[in-house]
């Protein structure tokens, strides 16, 4: 049975119809105010109008030539006058060899900042603005973010921060697979600053901590961070009077993971995440003495290998007790990396390296996550 509505199928032809028609004629109407200024600009560096005998004449008309523009209201064909003395001051209107507006390029790389890919900013502007781009003009165009990264680098950083994460995430190049690895801070009002970042293979990120202790990062409490060696190493070598905090979470997750499936693994593994939550360091020693004798012996390898080094993961304890929530675990800068790796994910496979800088700091910068940084 047939349930379409003939009549709604007709008005929606007529929306269709009408609204194209208005497209039309906002794109010829642009098109014709722009050649009436441009043909005003020949009037006065001709001097006179057509046929027109006149001792302040001071050249002569040389006919025109047509020039491809994209604007917000479709793809415009305009002409474009020509005198005989050289080529007519067009920048009123657009510069030399320009061929889309100002705000094309600003709505194209607003829908870049927002995680669409090149190819699908390239639909969009075939879709919106009418003709086509090419993928590389797409990626030209969105070259004008290099000069803000190395500006937002050569800015020199606050001593405002007691703890600075350090993690990294995968992204995937022509190349092969790269790491991003992300420094960020944490202002005494809770909120977390990206202060810089690098690609490189592995987790090496000597050059970034280098590279902020250049800028002035100083008076740090507290490096947060997994149990990577790579980090671990490189804090060693950049910041070796700084102390290292081993994340909460990562290691109550190898604490489940030594574990495994048992009836016993829940409980287990809260209790310990109990040690954490204590009002003092004096009152967490105890629970953890309490917890290791009471699973010594159900899971002495678990209990000996949560135990070894604990006090990597105490650390927070010697920072005053607003920021002990936000220091213990690195949750923040992981929150960060989830809604970056899922913007990134969508932007498909990127050329090289400076491409993929490009496209985190875009989302950086768009998230407002550079803290006083300003565009």
């Amino acid at each position: 049975m047939n349930t379409e509505d003939p009549v709604a199928g007709r008005r929606h032809g007529r929306q269709e119809a009408f609204w194209t028609m208005i497209q039309q004629q906002a794109a010829h109407l642009t098109t014709r105010t722009i050649e009436w200024l441009l043909e005003d600009h020949q009037r006065q560096a001709v001097g006179a109008d057509w046929n027109q005998r006149s001792g302040q004449r001071a050249a002569w008309r040389h006919g025109s030539y047509r020039r491809r523009l994209t604007t917000p209201q479709g793809h415009l064909k305009i002409r474009i006058p020509r005198c005989r003395s050289g080529r007519l001051d067009c920048r009123d209107v657009f510069e030399p060899y320009q061929r889309r507006a100002a705000d094309v390029d600003r709505i194209l790389r607003h829908a870049y900042l927002t995680g669409a890919s090149t190819r699908a900013v390239t639909a969009l502007a075939e879709q919106v603005f009418g003709g086509s781009l090419s993928h590389q003009t797409v990626s030209r165009l969105m070259r004008w973010l290099d000069q803000q990264l190395h500006a937002w680098r050569s800015q020199p950083i606050q001593p405002i921060y007691r703890v600075v994460y350090v993690d990294g995430m995968y992204v995937s190049t022509l190349e092969g697979k790269r790491t991003v690895m992300i420094a960020a801070g944490l202002r005494d009002d809770q909120q977390l600053d990206v202060l810089g970042f690098c690609v490189s293979t592995g987790e090496r990120c000597v050059e970034l901590l280098a590279d902020l202790r250049r800028r002035g990062l100083e008076g740090v409490d507290l490096f947060v961070s997994d149990e990577s060696g790579a980090i671990r190493s490189a804090l060693a070598q950049v910041y070796p009077e700084v102390t290292w905090q081993h994340c909460v979470f990562h290691r109550l997750a190898a604490l489940r993971q030594t574990i495994g499936p048992t009836d016993y693994r829940q409980p287990m593994v809260r209790q310990a995440a109990g040690i954490f939550r204590c009002p003092s360091l004096s009152v967490a020693l105890d629970q953890t003495r309490a917890w290791a004798h009471r699973w010594r012996r159900i899971a002495p390898c678990a209990v000996g290998q949560f135990v070894t080094d604990l006090s990597d993961s105490l650390r927070f304890y010697s920072l005053p007790q607003d920021l002990w929530r936000k220091a213990r675990t690195n949750n923040p800068m992981e929150r960060l990396i989830r809604t970056l790796r899922m913007r990134l994910r969508n932007m498909g496979r990127f050329h090289d390296p400076p491409a993929v800088e490009r496209a985190v700091f875009g989302q950086l910068a768009y998230r407002r996550l550079l803290g006083t940084y300003t565009q």
